[in-house]
């Protein structure tokens, strides 16, 4: 796994898992509390923020091994990339498709919160 090209790879993998994961945990725990209407909500809310971060590392790690201007140039992009993608899908979630704000907000702060729990490395 000393390969900089794989483990950019598998590190952009678990953390898009996890935070699908995290989202279905939450839909079903508002599938049961709440009704449909609140787990599709949250399930959207945690799916926005599992597909920025897919786009986020598509962007990022586009360059491959590069010089540091690349890269940073590369970061700056994602990041853009990132919040474009969420703005417009927090505005067609919200406003187009009327999905309840709260669970979409919980869904999206917990699918965050898999974010950072997959960056954590745990030594063996």
């Amino acid at each position: 796994m000393s390969n900089p090209l794989v483990h950019r790879y598998r590190l952009v993998m678990r953390v898009v898992v996890l935070q699908t994961g995290i989202a279905l945990l939450a839909a079903i725990a508002f599938l049961v509390l709440k009704g449909t209407g609140a787990a599709v909500a949250a399930l959207v809310g945690g799916l926005v923020v599992a597909s920025g971060t897919a786009l986020f590392g598509w962007r990022m790690f586009a360059p491959g091994i590069a010089g540091g201007a690349t890269l940073t140039r590369a970061m700056f992009a994602a990041v853009a990339l990132k919040w474009v993608w969420f703005i417009g899908a927090l505005y067609l979630a919200l406003a187009r498709w009327r999905l309840d704000a709260a669970p979409l907000l919980v869904g999206l702060v917990a699918a965050q919160l898999g974010h950072w729990a997959a960056l954590v490395r745990v030594k063996k």
